[in-house]
């Protein structure tokens, strides 16, 4: 890849931030990216197959470490759920939770181009999709304990859905406002302490 290729790229990537940021997805304009990283409109073609793509490079690297974190936080749940330290369990989510809010900050507009700015995308579900998975690897894990004779109370499929939304669309809040990080990392708290108390309670665990 040549220099001014890469330069090309990074600057419609650049560029194409902070139309998406302004006009969301939908009413952004490759025209007018171009126009603004001195591109011509063939030229982009060049370097993303079309506009969604170019969303595509600017959130996909999140979406593929925020993956990270989860999994790696999945494997030490699973891990202590083969202790007898089943209240750490609770612990541990508020430590992945912190650890995500810290690669929030790090990467704040990208998740604004996934939270506020996808519409008209396949990333629009984003936080759908976090729900989902969510609910799929505790309903693992509760068989998991269930499994090791652990009493643990069934919700229906619904309320799994409602209560995990919840709480991830509590910690989107800190996107959508824009909050300060410190603010951010202590509301994660509080929202961590209630709704541990409140999963304890619902479950039974």
């Amino acid at each position: 890849m040549s220099r001014d290729f890469q330069q090309t790229h990074e600057n419609l990537l650049l560029c194409a931030e902070k139309h998406f940021l302004k006009f969301g997805f939908e009413r952004a304009s490759i025209r007018e990216i171009c126009k603004d990283a001195s591109v011509t409109n063939g030229a982009f073609y060049n370097h993303f197959e079309d506009k969604e793509a170019l969303f595509g490079s600017l959130v996909d690297p999140i979406l593929q470490k925020i993956s990270e974190i989860y999994s790696d936080s999945v494997v030490k749940h699973f891990e202590l759920a083969k202790t007898n330290e089943l209240k750490d369990l609770w612990s541990l989510s508020e430590e992945t939770i912190q650890q995500i809010i810290e690669y929030v900050y790090e990467n704040f507009d990208a998740f604004k181009l996934l939270l506020m700015c996808s519409d008209g995308t396949k990333y629009a579900s984003f936080l759908d999709d976090v729900v989902r998975r969510e609910v799929r690897e505790t309903l693992a894990l509760i068989n998991e304990l269930k499994s090791r004779g652990v009493p643990v109370k069934d919700l229906e499929d619904d309320e799994w859905h409602m209560l995990v939304h919840s709480y991830f669309a509590s910690i989107a809040e800190i996107v959508f406002h824009d909050y300060p990080k410190a603010s951010a990392l202590k509301y994660a708290h509080t929202l961590a302490a209630f709704f541990s108390s409140g999963w304890q309670r619902v479950l039974g665990i």
